[in-house]
């Protein structure tokens, strides 16, 4: 049986800069991705990253960042985020980050919702997929174990410490066991379960592991949406002289001092498709949009500089999760750690201020393989005798699916229903009748049979889909639950009938 110090479960940014950490902490790490190795980047492409470079100090990041996040954010863990901004950049820089330079050479900074002063720091319309580029070969420099195709099924606890995981091998199709003596959960957060496709694994992971989520009924609204296309647009376009208009012309505008939750919700308010103009950019800037044309020309049969952009809001990330403090550790459970989209740890509170993801990521991952190393550090294996019974129980469900009848629903079938139901009921703004329905209505849908097509335990990638539906049915209860239990509104979560 394989033994690692540190399991890090996902290879999105925070997932590779906190194998990082802990590799250079000492500890013997892999990190077990989804799908195949470096698709953890995409959700995070047109991300910016929020850096205090032109101002005195951080404290008016932590300002901005605090106002956002309404009440909800842990102020410990927003000053060390933002006091940090500035050491990750010169790090990132030092490593080959190419960003955009002003006249002066110094990175060109960008505002946005939430961002009081322009702090926002990118390479165009592609800085958080250059970023994960550049972390992925720093983790080659360092030889740090990576495989893909390895679908993480449970934890292995005892008294409420982690000692191990049980993962499945999807090209093989065979279980696989491995001991740890710090894991960290950094995967996705579970926004498909608004947009379709899978992802969530972090949390439900840790949920069925007794960790209860924090906030989950608070998420991220992107405004610059294709929402019918899934394409994101960067909130640094709006800076090089592209444009938020409605049908009927007027131009809207977004609110420094609220998130993007607040701009969307602008949107909303005008009562009218609303368009991104991005016909005439400023001067020498649309090179660094060359990504975004591209896509979008690809969906609209026609050129950014030619057509107007149809937006509309969409959920780009989730902001609650599996609650750690500012160094990742989960105080529930010994050994366990988050960093990313998947955590919760108080940085961003009830809505999310432009360029603070990349941010959360970064920091938060650093910090949590730094935890985790020295966890580790201090900790010895487990014996197997809970990690073989967690082996059983995982083949036993396994085997129970390949052999389904056909009397349930297809995937995509349940997919579908899952995504119709935190449309309808978790959107923008939500009500109480609503929100009972959905709740009725998941669990009718966690108690769903889904039949399988393909019956081979090799490769078999619908298998795969329907362990991680399964577990984003349940954590979207979880959110329906949370929201049901905020009777006010508050930042992303909305509601009509207060």
């Amino acid at each position: 049986m394989e033994a690692w110090d540190v399991v890090v479960v996902g290879g999105t940014v925070a997932g590779l800069r906190a194998a990082i950490a802990a590799h250079d902490a000492g500890a013997s790490v892999t990190i077990l991705e989804e799908g195949a190795i470096g698709s953890g980047g995409a959700s995070t492409s047109v991300e910016g990253f929020a850096v205090s470079l032109n101002e005195t100090n951080y404290d008016g990041h932590a300002k901005d960042t605090i106002a956002v996040g309404l009440g909800q954010c842990d102020e410990t863990t927003v000053r060390h985020r933002t006091a940090s901004a500035f050491d990750h950049l010169a790090e990132l820089e030092r490593w080959g980050l190419v960003l955009r330079r002003g006249k002066n050479g110094l990175p060109l900074l960008s505002s946005g919702p939430g961002q009081t002063q322009s702090r926002v720091a990118t390479t165009g319309d592609t800085t958080g997929r250059e970023l994960h580029s550049l972390l992925e070969e720093q983790c080659m420099k360092r030889t740090i174990s990576r495989r893909g195709d390895m679908q993480s099924l449970s934890l292995v606890t005892e008294s409420n410490e982690v000692t191990g995981l049980i993962t499945l091998d999807v090209q093989r199709g065979e279980m696989v066991a491995l001991k740890a003596k710090s894991l960290i959960l950094a995967t996705d957060g579970f926004e498909s379960a608004w947009n379709g496709g899978s992802g969530g694994t972090g949390l439900w992971l840790a949920s069925d592991a007794g960790v209860s989520l924090n906030n989950l009924e608070f998420v991220g609204w992107n405004p610059l949406s294709m929402q019918m296309h899934g394409l994101q647009l960067p909130f640094a376009i709006l800076d090089d002289g592209a444009a938020v208009r409605s049908a009927s012309g007027s131009d809207i505008e977004f609110s420094s001092e609220g998130g993007i939750s607040e701009a969307s919700q602008s949107l909303l308010n005008s009562g009218e498709q609303c368009v991104l103009d991005a016909r005439v950019l400023t001067r020498g800037t649309p090179v660094w949009y060359g990504d975004t044309s591209e896509r979008v020309s690809s969906r609209l049969g026609g050129q950014m500089s030619e057509t107007v952009i149809p937006i509309s809001p969409q959920v780009s990330t989730t902001i609650g999760g599996v609650p750690c403090d500012k160094t990742g550790k989960v105080s529930s459970h010994a050994g366990l750690f988050a960093a990313g989209d998947c955590a919760c740890s108080g940085f961003h509170g009830a809505d999310m201020a432009v360029g603070n993801r990349l941010l959360e990521s970064l920091d938060g991952g650093s910090n949590a393989g730094a935890s985790a190393a020295e966890h580790a550090a201090d900790s010895q294996f487990s014996d197997s005798d809970a990690i073989d019974s967690a082996l059983t129980v995982a083949a036993d469900r396994f085997g129970k699916l390949l052999a389904a009848t056909d009397s349930g629903m297809t995937r995509g079938q349940v997919s579908t229903q899952l995504n119709s139901i935190m449309s309808d009921s978790m959107g923008v703004s939500r009500e109480g009748t609503s929100l009972t329905g959905a709740a009725e209505r998941l669990s009718q849908l966690a108690e769903t049979q889904i039949t399988l097509s393909d019956e081979s335990p090799v490769m078999n990638t619908e298998l795969v889909e329907v362990f991680r539906l399964e577990g984003m049915v349940r954590v979207s209860q979880n959110a329906v639950e949370s929201a049901m239990g905020r009777v006010e509104s508050c930042g992303s979560h909305q509601r009509s009938d207060e």
